[in-house]
């Protein structure tokens, strides 16, 4: 595994997430729309040093087919807010990504790869990058409210 590289996503993987999430000590969910359908960030756990988080996007029905899309599988992600990093800890309800990193010999029996936990990190970084350029967040106005005077 290229270390620095992995360290380096993660660390892109953490600074997007935050975007994506502000007044994460707060909120438990974020829903963004993006091109041909939603993205939901919700938190699953919170501890003193770490946020485990799912994303899970899904495809809005359409009648035109040329604007369906193969909708990503759900992504489980630990960050670690005291090393500011982010990692992919499953997908799709599948894990520990990678096997567990000791036994890389080829085949075996989950049919790990040897690079599997980068592989699916940077995919994350590319997915991330794509929702923060093409998403518009879901908010709620408060409409019917005075304002001071």
């Amino acid at each position: 595994m290229d270390l620095p590289t992995y360290h380096a996503d993660c660390d892109a993987n953490y600074l997007r997430l935050c975007k994506l999430m502000p007044e994460l000590a707060d909120n438990q969910s974020w829903r963004y729309q993006i091109p041909n359908g939603t993205l939901e960030v919700a938190v699953l756990d919170r501890s003193r040093y770490t946020t485990e988080v799912c994303l899970q996007a899904s495809a809005s029905v359409s009648s035109d087919k040329d604007k369906h899309w193969l909708t990503p599988p759900p992504i489980t992600v630990r960050l670690y807010h005291d090393a500011r990093m982010a990692e992919v800890v499953a997908v799709n309800g599948q894990g520990p990504v990678g096997g567990d990193g000791l036994n890389f010999r080829y085949p075996n029996p989950a049919m790990h790869n040897e690079d599997e936990r980068q592989q699916v990190n940077r995919y994350l970084s590319e997915w991330l990058a794509h929702c923060l350029a093409n998403g518009r967040a879901e908010v709620t106005l408060p409409f019917g409210t005075q304002p001071p005077t």
